[in-house]
């Protein structure tokens, strides 16, 4: 499994002006083959930040995730708006244990 996690800082006011397109890439993303969970939502206490997490079943699902059109629509959009900094990484897990729920 890999799992996605990270941050990305945008424009001030930005955040406000992409919650339609964000919408759309959660909604696509999630019916993606090898997709398990998708999920961008805003930083609680850091304005105009989004926190990412994703899982896919490997990296043969995250790549071509990566040259799908409503990636391509959300990176143009996100040029559009700006972004101050990203820090996004990926991980190669294991073995799974649940943790609450």
């Amino acid at each position: 499994m890999i799992i996605v996690a990270g941050k990305a800082k945008l424009a001030p006011g930005a955040l406000a002006k992409v919650q339609s397109e964000l919408k759309t890439l959660v909604r696509e993303t999630r019916k993606e083959k090898g997709c398990i969970d998708y999920s961008v939502g805003a930083d609680a206490i850091e304005p105009d930040t989004l926190v990412i997490s994703e899982m896919w079943e490997g990296l043969d699902a995250l790549g071509p995730h990566m040259k799908t059109p409503h990636m391509a629509a959300w990176m143009k959009k996100l040029g559009e708006v700006g972004v101050v900094s990203t820090d996004i990484r990926f991980f190669e897990a294991g073995e799974e244990h649940k943790l609450l729920g």
